[in-house]
């Protein structure tokens, strides 16, 4: 087995920020999780009593959601694709999904760290103001007119 393969790459500082909202974006698309517990035939299996209930990580808010999902159909189709096989959980594992894309690593890898260039660029000046916060809306939401 070539364990080459399986290292994941470094994504740059500069789009963490990205990643950790492409990451919340996936956990928020994918089927919404259930936690399940153990069953057995008879249904009569009760967990033990002592055990504690791990967080869930929180999804983000539907707009915000919405905001990303936005921002990821301006990136172009060949990024795009690879950044839905990484970050939005699926049946098929991501490095099936780049041998069925037929891609070679350098090629995924360097279409990961684009595709993340080029939706941050457009979520930032789309969404975001100076101090990291939601920029606000520019139009009367009744007319659709601009507002001065």
């Amino acid at each position: 087995m070539n364990l080459k393969r399986d290292i994941p790459i470094t994504v740059p500082a500069d789009l963490r920020h990205a990643e950790e909202l492409l990451e919340q974006y996936g956990r928020w698309a994918q089927d919404r999780y259930k936690k399940q517990r153990c069953a057995s035939a008879e249904g009569a299996y009760r967990p033990p009593a002592n055990r504690e209930e791990e967080p869930m990580v929180p999804f983000i808010a539907d707009w915000s959601a919405m905001q990303v999902q936005q921002a990821l159909q301006v990136v172009p189709m060949q990024y795009r694709r690879v950044l839905f096989a990484i970050y939005v959980p699926q049946k098929e594992h991501p490095f099936a999904a780049r041998r069925r894309y037929r891609l070679q690593r350098d090629v995924w890898d360097h279409s990961r760290i684009e595709g993340l260039r080029r939706f941050w660029a457009f979520y930032r000046l789309r969404y975001l103001t100076e101090r990291g916060t939601i920029a606000p809306i520019l139009r009367d939401t009744e007319s659709c007119a601009l507002v001065a």
